[in-house]
């Protein structure tokens, strides 16, 4: 069996009787292993080739959970992943100690696959020292993202190089409905043009409309002074994939931004906060933190439970968020269409939004399937919009989009979700199933199996194959 070995941080060379196989973990003065969940480790690193391990841990009698392997979550917190558990073969091939403080990014840039055990490995008397700007900065410009860290209280965030300014074309499915702004009716899509500021040469926008257009198309283009281009959908019913997929294969620039009309921005920095994360070639797409008009929030990442797609923290104050950090950019395994950008490549060679969703399950499915075959999902918060949700049709999903994508992924195994969170299943407000409750103290805890970024379902193809698109 794989052995587990506890050395100082300030450790020096590994002793040559620990084998290449084996485990190394650099805790500081006055942390300690939990015995049984360690035991626990060894046999889950037997069975799963992982090179470095992770667990949840206990700071001064507060457990804190962890999610799976987020690279981008280190760059908010480099203490996330910290103690880390590391092959002693890994380190010596790469000259490391298990003390290094910029270990976490070591494993990163070296592309090595790293574990989650859902169980407290390790407990502490006082909060965790990781990874500082310094170690930030540097593995910034390893993986090439032009921005400079800042810290902000305990977390750091990611500011752009001065001459950073992608290109970015904005695809907007509207239907030209009218929203309330102070007791007066809007046009949403106006509004949302109107909150974009002043027009930017590098923001090419593209408005998709259809037969359920409640207006003059061309109208709207005149409005926008030459700001925005239309594209009108083949007849029929409202497909927001269709329409989507329209203005991709219009779009003129690399980088795509899938925006509802329903959105109001705070001008075009949000833009640049998201195509941030996509000069990290390993990310696929990002995603918006969206709040509803009274400052709560609506989408903040989401997650898949019980093959449900749910959105965490609804209606929650965003600042509530931070104990579990919601508030930093991190991995999630989708974000909404409502705000969601990828390189128009890479929407390319997935085939787009799949039409067999019309109304729902299109964003979960697109992310679904970058993730599979192109790279990771994370949200950012620094991006913040407010969103006037479903303002074009009533929010529901239908059984023959319910039974698709049951069919095609069965149910998905979220790593990015703990196990150990409460749910409710309330039928009435499942969305309370995506929150990062406690659970009861007479809950058993739930099975320590190890989680990596691997997406893996339970049940596939579970019920008979849907009518063809």
């Amino acid at each position: 069996m794989v052995a587990l070995h506890q050395v100082p941080v300030d450790n020096g060379p590994l002793d040559p009787a620990i084998g290449d196989a084996d485990l190394v973990i650099a805790l500081d003065d006055g942390a300690t292993l939990d015995q049984a969940n360690a035991g626990l480790l060894s046999t889950a690193a037997d069975e799963l080739d992982a090179d470095a391990w992770f667990a949840d841990i206990r700071i001064g009698g507060a457990e804190v959970r962890r999610a799976a392997w987020s690279p981008t979550r280190l760059l908010g917190d480099p203490t996330a992943a910290c103690p880390l558990a590391v092959r002693a073969g890994w380190l010596r091939s790469r000259g490391l100690s298990p003390g290094d403080v910029a270990l976490p990014f070591h494993l990163v840039e070296d592309d090595a696959t790293v574990a989650h055990l859902p169980v407290v490995l390790s407990v502490h008397d006082r909060p965790l020292e990781g990874p500082g700007r310094p170690e930030i900065d540097r593995h910034l410009r390893h993986i090439g993202v032009p921005a400079a860290a800042q810290q902000q209280g305990e977390r750091f965030v990611l500011r752009p190089a001065a001459d950073f300014a992608p290109a970015v074309t904005v695809v907007i499915p509207t239907a030209g409905a009218t929203i309330e702004i102070d007791g007066s009716p809007r046009v949403a899509v106006e509004r949302l043009l109107d909150s974009l500021g002043e027009p930017d040469d590098r923001i090419e926008l593209v408005a998709v409309v259809g037969d359920e257009y409640r207006g003059d198309p061309d109208a709207l283009a005149t409005r926008a002074e030459g700001r925005l281009s239309v594209l009108r959908r083949p007849p029929g019913p409202f497909n927001f994939s269709t329409a989507v997929n329209l203005g991709i294969l219009a779009a003129r620039h690399d980088l795509v931004l899938m925006l509802n009309d329903d959105i109001e921005a705070p001008g075009l920095e949000f833009i640049d906060a998201l195509a941030l994360h996509l000069c990290d070639p390993t990310v696929a797409a990002v995603g918006a933190r969206l709040l509803y008009p009274d400052g709560t929030i609506q989408h903040a990442g989401m997650i898949i439970d019980d093959a449900h797609p749910l959105h965490p923290f609804v209606g929650w104050d965003p600042a509530g968020t931070a104990v579990h950090g919601g508030d930093i950019a991190r991995d999630v395994i989708a974000v909404t269409g409502g705000c969601l950008m990828a390189r128009r490549a890479d929407l390319l060679a997935v085939g787009g939004l799949s039409t067999g969703f019309p109304l729902s399950f299109n964003d979960v499915d697109l992310c679904v399937r970058l993730r599979r075959s192109v790279g990771r999902v994370v949200v950012e918060p620094q991006a913040t919009l407010l969103h006037h949700e479903t303002l074009t049709r009533v929010a529901e999903t239908t059984a023959a989009e319910w039974d698709r994508w049951i069919f095609r992924w069965g149910e998905i195994v979220d790593p990015w979700y703990h196990p150990g969170h409460h749910r409710p299943d309330d039928p009435h407000r499942l969305h309370l199933n995506a929150d990062h409750l406690d659970p009861p103290a007479d809950t058993a805890r739930p099975s320590a199996a190890a989680r990596t970024g691997v997406l893996r379902s339970r049940v596939h193809r579970g019920r008979a194959a849907p009518t063809a698109d």
